[in-house]
């Protein structure tokens, strides 16, 4: 694991208040920054401490938030812009396939880490950032267990064992909205 990607998932651990790759909006006037944002001004969370959020802004600028005192609305989920920031973060990632269903839950199709980089945590520690970002959410997640490049009697096992860890559950017969194997509800929603 290179610099830059322990660097991305130190800074985006439980700390954060928000979970990386929400967006949020200002809706007031940032009394302490000099060079205040707009009201309205959009960004997406690339991290934080306990008292702060740090921004990437669509306008170009990094001025992070301060939790308690800054005006600031969450806008929503983006599930294009969380897949952008992670692949951009964490080089070792080879693939990462996530897509919202016109139902609404999210599906997980892939993460796949570059074979000489596997074995140091690196898809365990993508899958507790897309756990936590849906959990904020309110968003149910899906996946299939059929990573492409294991054998076929290692495959199942193994990824089922690993999704069970995160959260998921073997999808019931007869449930019309959730056509993936595995699901796994929020986790203020879950029995």
């Amino acid at each position: 694991m290179d610099d830059t990607t322990h660097t991305f998932l130190r800074r985006t651990s439980l700390h954060c208040p928000i979970p990386y790759g929400t967006r949020v909006r200002v809706t007031g006037v940032l009394e302490r920054d000099p060079g205040p944002l707009p009201v309205g001004a959009k960004g997406t969370v690339v991290g934080g401490n306990g008292g702060q959020l740090w921004m990437k802004w669509d306008n170009g600028r990094s001025l992070s938030l301060l939790v308690d005192e800054d005006p600031y609305e969450v806008i929503g989920a983006h599930v294009g812009e969380f897949v952008r920031l992670v692949r951009e973060n964490v080089p070792e990632l080879e693939d990462l396939h996530l897509h919202r269903e016109a139902a609404g839950h999210l599906v997980l199709d892939m993460i796949r880490i570059h074979r000489d980089q596997r074995g140091r945590g690196l898809g365990e520690r993508t899958m507790r950032l897309l756990v936590e970002w849906a959990d904020f959410h309110g968003l149910v997640l899906a996946a299939s267990a059929c990573p492409e490049d294991e054998p076929p009697w290692t495959k199942v096992g193994r990824h089922s064992y690993w999704l069970g860890r995160h959260g998921f559950r073997l999808t019931e017969r007869g449930n019309s909205t959730i056509g993936e194997r595995y699901y796994r509800l929020p986790k203020g929603q879950r029995p």
